[in-house]
């Protein structure tokens, strides 16, 4: 199987829907990560697919909307403070060379829906960590197809 529970030391990364859980400061969330940083002394990371994701629902309401009210502005503000407290993974050739194995392999209505969750994947095995989730049947998908050279993907499912 090419998915496995993430080990006490696996370093991980926070998937969008568990960032905007912690982002909202819903419980399961809080003291996962709480739990987290006491193990690791030090919060998880994200992938610049994550940022990508989280900054594109404020530009889009931006665009339709002509601009961020200061609340939304504020909001924003907090979003940029926890990237910048996490830190970022970036999408490297390694994870470019991971996501161009996957995504053929994963059908075209697949690949609509879960590009970002495979750009994720990638960039999560190119740096050797493992993703913190609620979804863990798209990242199980995607694991059906992983190439020989990152062939076990570990995750840890956050949910309430």
């Amino acid at each position: 199987m090419a998915i496995a529970p993430v080990l006490r030391e696996t370093p991980l990364v926070l998937d969008t829907d568990v960032f905007n859980d912690w982002r909202f400061q819903k419980q399961h969330a809080k003291q996962a990560i709480k739990d987290y940083i006491s193990n690791h002394k030090a919060p998880p990371a994200m992938t610049s697919m994550t940022v990508f994701e989280v900054l594109y629902g404020f530009e889009k309401r931006a665009a339709e909307s002509g601009g961020l009210d200061e609340r939304t502005r504020r909001d924003r503000d907090k979003v940029e403070q926890l990237i910048q407290y996490c830190g970022v993974l970036s999408f490297d050739q390694t994870a470019a060379a991971i996501a161009a194995y996957v995504f053929p392999r994963l059908s075209q209505r697949e690949r609509n829906k879960h590009w970002g969750d495979t750009f994720t994947a990638a960039t999560v095995l190119a740096h050797g960590h493992g993703v913190a989730t609620r979804n863990r049947e798209d990242f199980e998908l995607i694991a059906n197809h992983l190439p020989p050279s990152h062939p076990l993907l570990r995750l840890a499912v956050w949910r309430h």
